[in-house]
């Protein structure tokens, strides 16, 4: 696009932009063949390896050197995030004095792409004395790594994204084979949306966590609509303008909730015709049994609820373990905490 006003690029530019475009294509398509190719890789020592991290609970050092480094460190701030006992261990560093925190059945995750980087493999070596385990994180196999470790993850080598040899595909590659492996320990250790919440207590991510419904919700009867089935429209109307929480809750003559009146089945009623919707009760129109959550619930949690289902919902009623009628909680509650925790992080 040009600039507003301005002409178009000249022929030369305009010919250097496109291979700009072409080159940058190219790149994101070798960076995308490399991370679809790991798939087919995962074998048993993927699987034994998570098994062990899930089950034994050990330290879990991530080291490597370069670029391997840098994926080492997101990795161990991704596994620690999780609940690991991860740290990122530079290996000049624990080859230097720092091998005193590992103790015997502890994890070095070693990532190189050739496997064969001299301080890697000397920290695996110094860390396999000690009675350390070893998994290796690999293009090559075999490798001097691979041959010391009690699991090798092998990254498949391919094409980088450059004439030159410029680790791209193949630490990306690394990087969402990283990712794979703590995808599969969430799902093998059981860790949820709660622990998630309490290793991030703070900044954006953290409040919206940590919140709960009730700390957010419009409270019933004082701040949302509640009416009773045999209602008239009219009634309903007049409850909904005086508690403008986007729905009436339906309530049963023993408080319990029975159905969910929206402004949308307002609105679609009164499309089909004014008149006929205007003559029917609550009944006619409610949405009997809708989503709900209980107190306690923490805000992400109810996100997902309003967007599991096959029909998203922007409105949650609130209950206890009886389906009293405690409030109801709106998609926008939940966006306007998370802005307002963006803005006191600035």
């Amino acid at each position: 696009m040009s600039p507003a006003g301005g002409s178009a690029l000249p022929a030369r530019a305009s010919g250097e932009a496109e291979r700009a475009l072409d080159v940058a294509r190219a790149a994101l398509a070798a960076e995308a063949r490399a991370v679809a190719a790991q798939a087919e890789l995962l074998d048993a020592d993927f699987a034994r390896l998570v098994d062990y991290l899930a089950s034994a609970d050990p330290a879990l050092l991530v080291s490597g050197t370069g670029k391997s480094g840098l994926v080492a460190r997101r990795l161990a701030g991704t596994l620690a995030s999780i609940g690991l006992r991860a740290v990122s261990l530079h290996p000049s560093d624990a080859l230097h004095g720092e091998m005193g925190m590992v103790r015997p059945g502890d994890v070095l995750l070693a990532i190189s792409k050739s496997g064969a980087t001299d301080e890697p493999v000397a920290l695996a070596r110094a860390a396999r004395e000690r009675g350390v385990r070893i998994a290796a994180m690999v293009c090559r196999v075999p490798s001097a790594l691979s041959r010391m470790a009690d699991w090798t993850l092998q990254v498949r080598i391919g094409p980088e994204a450059a004439d030159v040899e410029l680790p791209t595909a193949s630490s990306l590659a690394m990087s969402a084979l990283g990712d794979a492996l703590a995808v599969a320990l969430i799902d093998a250790t059981g860790f949820d949306t709660e622990d998630f919440a309490r290793n991030h207590p703070a900044g954006n991510l953290g409040a919206l966590l940590a919140s709960r419904v009730e700390e957010l919700m419009h409270r019933a009867p004082e701040e949302v609509a509640l009416v009773r089935e045999g209602d008239d429209i009219s009634a309903v109307l007049v409850a909904m303008t005086e508690r403008p929480a986007g729905a009436a809750l339906v309530a049963d003559p023993a408080g319990l909730l029975a159905g969910i009146v929206t402004d949308g089945d307002v609105r679609r009623g009164l499309e089909q015709g004014a008149e006929q919707f205007l003559r029917s009760s609550v009944g006619d129109i409610m949405s009997r049994n809708p989503v709900t959550c209980r107190s306690g619930t923490s805000a992400v949690e109810a996100l997902r609820l309003m967007e599991a289902g096959p029909r998203k919902v922007y409105v949650l009623p609130v209950v206890d373990a009886g389906r009293r009628i405690l409030g109801l909680v709106r998609m926008h509650d939940l966006a306007t905490a998370q802005l307002r925790a963006y803005d006191e992080d600035d």
